[in-house]
């Protein structure tokens, strides 16, 4: 939520930077997150996460423009201006990244037809980005992607953003805010291993499990749960991983 705190309705990314700090976490992928927008601070923020961390980052926008207002989708390669998307921060180096634009979606404004509660015709524009890392002399994959909220788009876009997760050809990890029941991902994408975790959202009375994990290439899922409220209208959702040797 572009660093609001839901507590307090400001938008501060310090909570988040202290809830970030607090997992412990290797590689950390965000949704929902700006790059020079007003409403920010003009900040952009996965970059302020890496940079307080000391990590590596990647930023890859869904939009140029706001979510909040109105917006069109990026062209190839358009890496400057405010833009709101997803994002990865890795501890380890990255060596690759890459962006696909995902179907559906276009240019244009928020409405009242556009929400959870009245779907509509969700114009927004979606995205997965690719983060390919080298841990220590491992590569890995990682994709990370925030799927439409309207169930028909969502699982086409999930092919897309899966087939990126594969492209790498080796070891790879694809989660993010999926929008999807957990039994609707597991029936499209068979062949890999889903995480089994507790629901994530809403952060105050989690019932549905929309923010999930999937392992691609012979990684192995170790263990994985939605951890501690914070910030965030999600919770997090917290994995540890094996590579193959």
């Amino acid at each position: 939520m572009h660093g609001i705190d839901v507590a307090s309705g400001v938008t501060d990314l310090a909570p988040a930077l202290a809830a970030i700090v607090a997992l412990g976490a290797d590689v950390v992928a965000v949704q929902e997150v700006d790059r020079s927008l007003e409403r920010s601070g003009g900040v952009n923020q996965v970059q302020a996460i890496a940079e307080h961390l000391g990590w590596e980052w990647v930023f890859g926008p869904a939009l140029l423009g706001s979510p909040d207002a109105s917006w069109r989708a990026p062209r190839r390669n358009e890496t400057e201006g405010p833009a709101y998307g997803v994002g990865i921060v890795s501890r380890f180096p990255v060596r690759h990244s890459e962006q696909r634009r995902l179907p559906g979606g276009g240019a244009g404004r928020r409405t009242l037809q556009a929400s959870p509660q009245r779907p509509g015709w969700d114009f927004e524009p979606r995205t997965a980005l690719a983060a390919d890392l080298d841990v220590e002399g491992l590569a890995l994959r990682v994709t990370t992607t925030h799927l439409s909220y309207l169930p028909w788009r969502g699982l086409a876009q999930l092919q897309v953003a899966a087939g990126l997760a594969r492209a790498a050809g080796g070891p790879s990890v694809l989660l993010g805010d999926l929008n999807l029941p957990r039994w609707s991902v597991r029936a499209s994408l068979p062949n890999w291993q889903h995480a089994t975790h507790g629901p994530t959202y809403p952060s105050w009375d989690p019932r549905a499990a929309l923010d999930q994990m999937l392992v691609h290439g012979g990684v192995r899922l170790l263990e994985a749960a939605a951890g501690p409220r914070g910030p965030s209208d999600h919770l997090p959702l917290v994995a540890t991983i094996a590579l193959p040797a």
